[in-house]
């Protein structure tokens, strides 16, 4: 086995939720509603692979570090780490799947070169047994050394590229050297052989436009060097200073984690603290109003007994040594009986001592009840200081943390992250300069020595075979055609009877070109050519839809037998990116990914729901 798997694609982030993808050995659908992330998902299996930049999405904001697992044809397993906007790539020699802060096992580039091994292109060439392969790039012979971007273009497709009117062959931006060399790629994979060297030198035109690329190149790479901050330091004194620098920041990283964890939890036992406080002080408030009260109560108890200890004296005196009517009930002398006076004064007597002897027992209770809350307060303001005592050393150890600990230890993890992004600009513009004086080198290598002989182009045999290969992947998707199927190996274009598919409408473009891809795959697989060994088709059945075909009939003809072909019968794998919905029949057998959009749907979209993504109320 020659070719690689797919394993995951995983966005990681500090304080951020992992966003992850697991593809399926063999079909991966990712489907769903519009501006979910379903195309960024292609978008960044292409810049894990050496594109040169990634457009980030909002939702991306905060994600540091990009993963990309892969099995190697060996069966071992790596994951290639990319931050966005780098230029390099790191490679573990294990799954990884979640935020990394060890070292790497390798780092590489990510662009290609020809004159080092330590680019990500030569690593996964060699991978799949085509490195030090050539690559056709003119008619007279010259030849560059294959690299995996030439053939990532033809099973890694695109929306745009899906639909385009360029050949499946060629990319968009191609000029006319560029163009051979796709040609080539394409050679390359259906052979398995890249061209031969023989003797051939450039001419004396190729030579002067060879000696103006040079000299442009050799201002190009003086202008970097001035930009170098460390003419000092070389490429690989820098690498290990990144490295050791990384370590540091890991246990830099690891401390600031212990201490942000102290500070945490010292934080929230202060906030524990600070409410049993305030319960403390709600408690002696209500103790003290209740004191209060209770205290005017006493007073009044206390006010009474007197005025009726007065009423008592009062009393018995004025019925003894007053004359005429009654003073307690109003009878006139005459008729009033003997000892009358004495009668009433006693009866007076009685009433002010049960009032008397009544008061002075709700006095009694009170006095008890009062003891007691008092006793109730002095419990609460000794608790309440225990509390304040412990607030207050609660405060010191925050202000210490944040003081001697914290504080440094940010400072410090701030000047490694500059330190840091010195080191990495450094090396961005060494490895810029490292590949420009690799294409200084091949320039100069073409113009010193022999080119390759003009390419002999594809055997009809095998030309034909991937013909068919092409035809029978329709025919098992259900696409009504009436005419063969050919590639035109001199225009690279694909032709259906005589109308090549630049002339069809979007639908049909965009069909043949996963037809293209696919076809390819499963010869080279089948022919035990080295290959990729995956396929990426954004968007093949978005627009497609034949001649008098409902809606209806459309999802059980193209796109259900399309699906059960990657499914059952295409020997590597696929990874489909679409906006319509797959066949429920193919739900359970494959990994499947619903973005929905929605905040409560099966999955919001490629990354995580949180605030800044949620969608308008």
């Amino acid at each position: 086995m020659t070719e690689l798997r797919l394993l995951h694609l995983t966005f990681a982030g500090m304080g951020r939720e992992t966003a992850r993808v697991v593809f399926d050995p063999r079909l991966t659908i990712v489907y769903g509603a519009s501006d979910t992330g379903k195309s960024f998902v292609t978008e960044s299996i292409d810049y894990m692979l050496g594109a040169r930049k990634l457009s980030l999405i909002p939702e991306a904001e905060g994600y540091s570090q990009i993963l990309l697992g892969i099995a190697l044809p060996d069966a071992s397993v790596i994951t290639l780490m990319r931050a966005p906007h780098s230029g390099r790539v790191s490679v573990f020699e294990d799954d990884v799947r979640d935020l990394v802060y060890r070292s790497p096992d390798l780092v590489l580039s990510a662009q290609h070169s020809p004159r080092t091994i330590k680019n990500l292109s030569r690593y996964l060439m060699e991978r799949i047994g085509l490195d030090g392969s050539l690559l056709a790039t003119n008619d007279s012979g010259g030849t560059k050394l294959a690299g995996f971007r030439d053939l990532l273009h033809l099973c890694l497709i695109s929306e745009t590229r899906m639909v385009s009117k360029v050949s499946p062959v060629l990319r968009t931006s191609s000029g006319t050297s560029g163009q051979t060399a796709h040609k080539s790629a394409l050679k390359l994979l259906l052979t398995g052989e890249g061209e031969q060297v023989s003797p051939s030198r450039l001419n004396q035109a190729q030579r002067r436009i060879h000696k103006g690329k040079i000299s442009l190149l050799d201002e190009l790479i003086l202008g970097l060097q001035r930009q170098l901050a460390s003419r000092e330091a070389n490429q690989s004194q820098l690498q290990q200073q990144l490295r050791r620098l990384l370590e540091y920041q890991d246990t830099r990283a690891e401390s600031l984690r212990d201490v942000t964890r102290r500070h945490a939890q010292a934080a929230s036992d202060r906030a524990t603290l600070s409410v049993a406080l305030a319960r403390y002080a709600q408690r002696l408030a209500e103790t003290d109003d209740l004191l209060g009260r209770f205290e005017l109560l006493r007073a009044q108890y206390e006010s009474d007994l007197a005025r009726l200890g007065m009423v008592s004296e009062a009393g018995s005196l004025l019925g003894y040594f007053r004359s005429g009517p009654c003073v307690f009930c109003g009878a006139e002398p005459h008729h009033q009986q003997s000892g009358h006076d004495a009668m009433e004064t006693t009866a007076l007597h009685q009433a002010v001592t049960a009032e008397s002897t009544k008061t002075r027992m709700l006095l009694a209770d009170l006095l008890v009840t009062i003891d007691d809350l008092r006793s109730q307060r002095e419990s609460v303001a000794e608790d309440q200081a225990v509390q304040a005592a412990l607030a207050e050393q609660a405060d010191a150890e925050i202000t210490r943390i944040e003081r001697e600990e914290l504080t440094p230890l940010q400072d410090e993890v701030a000047e490694v992250m500059a330190a840091r992004s010195r080191l990495e600009n450094e090396l961005g513009l060494h490895a810029r300069i490292e590949e420009l004086e690799d294409v200084r080198a091949q320039l100069v290598f073409e113009e010193a020595q022999p080119g390759g002989q003009p390419s002999r182009g594809i055997p009809p045999v095998m030309l034909t075979g991937f013909d068919r290969a092409i035809e029978r992947t329709l025919d098992a998707w259900r696409v009504r055609r009436e005419e063969e199927v050919a590639y035109d190996q001199y225009t690279a274009e694909l032709y259906v009877g005589e109308r090549s598919r630049s002339g069809h409408g979007k639908g049909m473009r965009a069909v043949l070109h996963a037809a293209f891809t696919t076809a390819l795959a499963d010869y080279c697989l089948q022919q035990r050519r080295s290959h990729p060994g995956f396929i990426v088709l954004d968007s093949p059945l978005v627009t497609f839809r034949e001649p008098g075909e409902h809606e209806a009939d459309l999802r059980q003809s193209v796109p259900q037998h399309f699906y059960r072909h990657l499914l059952n019968a295409f020997r590597g794998q696929a990874i489909v990116v679409e906006n319509t919905d797959p066949p429920s029949d193919i739900l359970d057998q494959a990994q499947v990914y619903m973005f929905s959009r929605e905040a409560h749907g099966q999955r919001f979209g490629f990354f995580p729901l949180t605030s800044s993504s949620s969608p308008a109320q």
